[in-house]
């Protein structure tokens, strides 16, 4: 009995050490096993930082191979800027301007540097506009030919989507916008564009391809253009590297400006900064010839006056309930005889002292909150240029007429 005990006992032993050893090995396999997983991973890891940093080299080589392109082609004109989210966005690069220079002397503009080269005081060297109206893109807009304009935005929204490109971005404003129209009327090359569904209404043979592909001219159907499409003549001056767009296509929100029940309020300069509650009142409204707020239809040309003696609406009422005010020109205005001219508001192209200055209607209502759009839409005819002003839209106002155009500080 002792042997068949001593034999289990042996058995016991045995299996024991063989569990052991197998435990060992099992432990030693799982060591070289995460060793090699380690080691595998550890390569990948390495091969996946080669790759992105390649292609990071890559993208950065591609972007600036672009912008190099762009810039070379244009001779410094034109440059791409790459925004927060990636886009890219063709910029014309306008250089500051003296005033006096333009030459414009019938419209009293005064001296010194443009106020859209000047933020807080401070002048700038040049400013960047985008070529060509926003549109859709990763995430956000950007600035590019041939593609359809970024519309049916409000005020707000169309805004949000220039400063969230990043640092120095901004919407295009009342300041910018004036600058470059005085340039142009100065050296001759006030553009024209699409006001008479993809044609010009001036010159019918200039047209573009309409995003429905209607017939130039055709009232039917939707008559917006692709960014930039249209001829060099649609350009700010005239060349294959001007501002496109800016007359017709679609009218354009601007910042820095509002009407407040008549008032007008901007800021002094460039100044995107300033919060819209501390933008300047000026002593400037746009009055009625009539003390009408009957029907919503029109009441007659705006005046420009000191203060509103005849209200078309209630104070602080956005809606479009009760008439508003219109004229073909907007240079050729009654100032009333109280109102004291004001030059800011002429650099601004708001206010006239002359009517040989660029084209363009005007439209107000002089009851809450309005936003300005100018230049004019596909359909506007007679009514767009460069002096187009409407006051008539609340901020929240959205149409597939109206888009925007992002601008840069550099």
């Amino acid at each position: 009995m002792s042997s068949i005990a001593e034999e289990i006992a042996g058995l016991k032993v045995a299996s024991a050490t063989q569990t052991a050893a197998s435990q060992a090995l099992s432990q030693e396999v799982a060591g070289k096993m995460a060793a090699i997983d380690k080691k595998t991973n550890d390569s990948i890891a390495k091969v996946e930082s080669n790759y992105d940093l390649k292609a990071a080299g890559l993208t950065i080589i591609a972007t600036d191979g672009y912008k190099k392109a762009i810039e070379h082609n244009s001779g410094g004109r034109n440059t791409v800027v790459y925004d927060a989210q990636g886009n890219p966005n063709i910029m014309c690069v306008i250089p500051r301007f003296n005033i006096e220079d333009l030459g414009l002397v019938d419209l009293n503009l005064g001296t010194g540097v443009h106020p859209a080269f000047q933020t807080n005081g401070v002048p700038r060297g040049e400013i960047l506009i985008g070529k060509y109206l926003a549109s859709t893109a990763t995430n956000g807009s950007a600035v590019i030919g041939g593609a359809q304009p970024y519309i049916a935005v409000n005020y707000d929204v169309a805004k949000e989507l220039c400063t969230s490109k990043g640092a120095n971005w901004h919407m295009m404003s009342v300041h910018e916008w004036a600058a470059i129209a005085l340039w142009s009327l100065a050296n001759g090359t006030v553009p024209r564009g699409n006001t008479n569904y993809g044609r010009s209404h001036e010159k019918k043979w200039e047209t573009a391809r309409r995003s429905d592909n209607g017939a130039p001219g055709d009232v039917s159907g939707t008559g917006i253009t692709d960014t930039g499409k249209g001829p060099t003549l649609w350009n700010h001056d005239n060349s294959e590297l001007g501002v496109c767009d800016l007359v017709g296509n679609v009218w354009e929100w601007l910042d820095q400006m509002k009407l407040d029940d008549g008032q007008i309020i901007t800021t002094l300069d460039n100044n995107p900064a300033v919060a819209e509650v501390n933008w300047h009142k000026h002593a400037a409204y746009f009055d009625s010839p009539v003390d009408n707020q009957t029907g919503s239809g029109g009441s007659g040309e705006p005046i420009l006056s000191n203060a509103v003696t005849k209200r078309n609406g209630p104070m602080n009422d956005d809606s479009y309930d009760y008439p508003y005010l219109t004229a073909a020109h907007f240079a050729a205005i009654t100032k009333s005889a109280a109102y004291v001219p004001n030059e800011l508001l002429r650099k601004l192209l708001i206010e006239s002292a002359a009517t040989t200055t660029v084209g363009g209607y005007i439209g107000a209502r002089n009851y809450g909150d309005r936003f300005p759009l100018r230049g004019g839409g596909w359909g506007s005819g007679m009514e767009a240029g460069m002096g187009a002003l409407s006051l008539r839209d609340p901020r929240s106002f959205v149409s597939i007429n109206i888009g925007f155009r992002p601008a840069y500080f550099v």
